[in-house]
């Protein structure tokens, strides 16, 4: 197309990608998120303990870059400052508690915390946060988003749809046009849950790995917060369980979810039962479970694309892959 303005609905790597590659083609992008800041479920959360300030990255865990494209990108964030190789003690460990090394491969991470990669990403982006998009109205060359508070912005000459399929699909079933197609994608795709727990602990504790993928029980993941580039602060860990025990436990009282995995975590590991500050973090749409298997999707006008990573499988390099592709389709 022209040089246009196009925006994009969603903040995280996806709709980053497609606004650098449109930006980089001469067009105007706005993103439009709903969340507060940058990171999605590449996420960090700050909080006071009794111990004094911890972060914990709760979201996704690591990144691994394995195409030329995001390779090239990870490296670009390292140079910033905004990310880092995760050099540390990481194991798989099944039931009977036999310990395996994970693959060796660079696996990045955000420095301070996960969401510097997304906040590099958005670097000279015109994004707006706290921006709910509830739906498009116009058509065309001539497309608005309007937000939940009713307001109005536009035109635009393309829309970028680069959220969970679950809230792309109430956004499109609101809008006035022919997504059918993008709409039954998006239904047949899967996106499991996670619950999460942070800890923060008032003595080191090292059962013997500083990231650990786990079998056999409620839990599928735990990793020691200090073992990261640039954390300071108490020792703390990230608990994850798996995606059945989230599901099915996914409307539970956050206290309970907390319970229980410490106790796990306790049983399996020696973990302390009583941690200075603890918290859960209910992710509704973690991990891709079953994906289109396309980048991405146009509607039948070519102005409206959908893009993200549960369009590919749910790695965070496939987002990136997504939302290029998208902004690609979209540039020409």
């Amino acid at each position: 197309m022209a040089k246009g303005r196009i925006a994009i609905v969603g903040a995280g790597l996806a709709g980053a990608a497609c606004a650098r590659g449109l930006t980089h083609a001469g067009h105007a992008c706005v993103l439009f998120d709903k969340g507060r800041g940058p990171g999605g479920r590449l996420s960090t959360r700050r909080v006071e303990t009794p111990l004094g300030e911890a972060r914990f990255d709760h979201g996704a865990q690591f990144i691994t870059a394995r195409g030329d494209a995001f390779s090239a990108f990870m490296q670009e964030a390292r140079d910033a400052g905004a990310a880092a190789s995760w050099q540390a003690r990481l194991v798989s460990i099944d039931r009977a508690g036999n310990v395996e090394p994970l693959r060796s491969e660079d696996r990045w991470v955000g420095v301070p915390g996960m969401n510097a990669i997304v906040k590099h990403a958005l670097g000279g982006l015109d994004v707006r946060f706290g921006a709910r998009v509830t739906h498009l109205s116009g058509g065309p060359g001539r497309w608005s988003v309007v937000l939940e508070d009713g307001e109005r912005e536009g035109p635009f000459d393309a829309v970028a749809v680069a959220i969970p399929p679950e809230q792309m699909i109430e956004l499109l079933a609101r809008t006035d046009g022919d997504f059918s197609s993008q709409i039954a994608e998006a239904n047949a795709a899967v996106i499991g849950p996670c619950q999460a727990v942070m800890a923060a602990l008032d003595a080191p504790f090292d059962p013997g790995f500083d990231g650990a993928k786990l079998y056999g029980g409620a839990l599928a993941w735990m990793a020691r917060m200090g073992s990261r580039p640039g954390r300071t602060g108490p020792e703390s860990w990230i608990l994850h369980a798996t995606t059945g025990w989230s599901a099915r436990y996914l409307e539970a009282n956050a206290d309970d979810v907390v319970r229980n995995l410490l106790e796990e975590a306790h049983i399996r590991f020696g973990f302390p039962a009583r941690p200075v500050w603890s918290s859960a973090h209910r992710w509704r749409y973690a991990l891709s479970e079953k994906a289109p298997a396309t980048p991405f999707a146009l509607d039948e006008t070519g102005t409206v694309g959908c893009a993200g990573d549960w369009r590919l499988g749910g790695r965070a390099e496939l987002a990136w892959d997504s939302g290029t592709a998208l902004g690609q389709a979209l540039a020409r």
